[in-house]
């Protein structure tokens, strides 16, 4: 009796606020929505946009709405989102809105495709990661979940966080079919920091448990402001790269070529609008105090100059409170002092065709750095262990450089996008480079290379891989997990026999493996779907064995390394 009471009300409310004005129907509205009374709110934003179906706003209003009341229709909300995001397709919150929607009605396929649109547009990051594991978890995609909670463990977080994470870690290895991997990890609890779960490990051990005990995800109510700041990163909105691809920062190359700068005191008349100055090569041995006048300073090359007082240099730097980007290459630096911490706001440093021989840790508490180029140092024997704490570092370039290797902590980047690190003497990678999360483009040629750790299976961004000219004699078993890999450069290297695991490898389309010892390459290289360019060892690649793939793969084209002559296969016949 009370429902059908409190049904006549609403449909007597409904039919009045059809004769109010447009004016007051908002008025209404904003009052209703006000007090957070969200059935009147939806009877009366359902008139506005049946009056006003063209006003795009509405339709993000309705599904907010929706989502607050005690029947939540996402089907509704999803439409309304759709509307709106077809007219903004930039709003990432509301994405996520949209998202979590989807994973509510379990439409788990449109969730996941969301999540993976926001990590291509954002990177990954731990909310992002999370997410995506929880729902391929829910939908019983053990695999990518294991993946994701994975990777999501070499973020920070909270201890409890992150134990939940390691909990489901373990739970999609199991569920998965992986039950020795499973106890293993269980077994290795307190090498991460937390007591070994031995009832868990019981229950596992005696195949107790249910999934449908584990698939209960909350999602939590938040303030769009919130869901802002949880997917983007702390770092700092600068676009180094600006679409010139990751092998180099095109943001630099627009100041390659800046006129030099000598007489300051010409441009004092317009400081305010100067944002960088090229001051390489002045023969200057100190700031000139016409400088600190141009306060909006941005970018600044202060290269081939010799600085009398290291420490006064920046601490005189520090007084140029904007800037970003900073060029001191060929300035005779023999060591950073200590007071290079007080460049806080950098986001991009070069430091080439110096004299390093040690690196301040200081340089750790950059916080903000994105690029930092040590290229051309060749007696910098190491990196300090403060590197790790660049969180924010999207590209390294060492080359070329003296360094040993590449400390561990460097895996604690997980913003690295770029390594450039050829024609070296690097020995070692980062134990755990698997947590570099979001690398794409790696150079490490012409090195010293011997092994390369079998975390590097777990780089399942990485596009382009060059490894030429160094002295691996096989690869890793979980090479072949590289998925998104595209180009792969092995030439000038010690493989005894052909590396099968490139035969997994389906994005690849350019293959390098010239001067190695291995004799014949396998003729299913022919079968990779999206190969298109091998580069072979004429003297030591028999012609019978070029043929043999050519016959798999008629389109793929055979380099020969001895004339760089091309080798087709035969024409189709139509």
């Amino acid at each position: 009796m009370k429902f059908i009471k409190f049904l006549f009300l609403c449909l007597a409310f409904s039919s009045c606020s059809k004769f109010l004005s447009d004016e007051e129907l908002n008025k209404k509205f904003d009052e209703a929505y006000t007090k957070e009374d969200w059935s009147s709110s939806r009877t009366l934003i359902d008139e506005v946009i049946e009056r006003q179906p063209d006003s795009i706003g509405n339709y993000l209003l309705r599904a907010i709405i929706i989502s607050h009341l005690p029947q939540r229709d996402n089907v509704q909300i999803v439409k309304d989102l759709d509307i709106y995001l077809d007219q903004y397709p930039g709003d990432d919150a509301i994405r996520v809105f949209r998202f979590q929607s989807n994973f509510l009605q379990r439409n788990h396929i449109e969730a996941l495709a969301e999540i993976n649109r926001l990590i291509e547009k954002k990177g990954k990051n731990a909310f992002l990661l999370t997410w995506k594991a929880n729902v391929a978890f829910s939908a019983k995609k053990f695999v990518l979940a294991e993946r994701a909670y994975m990777e999501r463990l070499y973020f920070p977080g909270l201890k409890e966080e992150l134990k939940n994470i390691y909990y489901y870690w373990v739970l999609s290895k199991y569920f998965g079919g992986n039950t020795e991997s499973a106890l293993w990890e269980l077994a290795a609890m307190q090498d991460r920091g937390f007591e070994t779960d031995h009832e868990l490990m019981k229950r596992i051990e005696k195949e107790e448990l249910k999934f449908e005990d584990y698939n209960a995800f909350v999602v939590p109510e938040s303030k769009f402001a919130d869901i802002y700041e949880a997917i983007n990163s702390y770092c700092p909105d600068l676009d180094i790269y600006q679409g010139e691809g990751y092998h180099r920062s095109g943001l630099l190359s627009q100041f390659f070529y800046l006129n030099k700068q000598t007489n300051l005191d010409s441009l004092l008349i317009k400081k305010d609008e100067i944002y960088a100055l090229n001051l390489s090569n002045t023969e200057i041995k100190v700031l000139p105090e016409q400088l600190f006048q141009f306060k909006n300073l941005q970018y600044l090359n202060l290269s081939s100059n010799r600085f009398s007082d290291r420490e006064k240099l920046f601490d005189d730097l520090a007084k140029l409170p904007n800037l970003i980007i900073l060029e001191l290459d060929r300035c005779y630096l023999r060591a950073l002092p200590d007071n290079i911490n007080k460049l806080t706001n950098l986001q991009m440093l070069s430091l080439t065709f110096n004299d390093f021989r040690t690196l301040n840790e200081n340089i750790g508490e950059l916080t903000n750095l994105k690029y930092l180029n040590l290229g051309a140092n060749g007696k910098l024997r190491e990196l300090p262990s403060s590197i790790g704490d660049l969180r924010c570092l999207q590209m390294l370039d060492i080359s070329p450089n003296g360094l040993r290797g590449l400390p561990d902590e460097l895996a604690n980047c997980n913003q690295l996008i770029n390594i450039v690190g050829n024609a070296g003497t690097l020995r070692n990678l980062p134990s755990q480079i698997g947590g570099l999360v979001n690398l794409k483009y790696v150079n490490l040629g012409a090195n010293k290379i011997t092994k390369l750790p079998f975390d590097i299976g777990q780089l399942l961004t990485l596009e382009h891989l060059s490894l030429g000219s160094n002295d691996i004699k096989k690869l890793p078993a979980s090479f072949s997990e590289l998925s998104n890999l595209n180009f792969c450069g092995l030439s000038y290297n010690r493989l005894n026999t052909f590396p099968n695991e490139v035969l997994e490898l389906d994005s690849l389309q350019t293959l390098w493996l010239h001067n190695n010892v291995f004799s014949e390459i396998p003729k299913e290289i022919g079968n990779l779907p999206n190969l298109t360019h091998l580069l072979v060892d004429h003297q030591i690649i028999s012609d019978a064995n070029i043929e043999a793939i050519k016959a798999v793969n008629q389109e793929l084209r055979v380099i020969r390394h001895d004339t760089r002559k091309l080798v087709r296969g035969p024409k189709r016949k139509n």
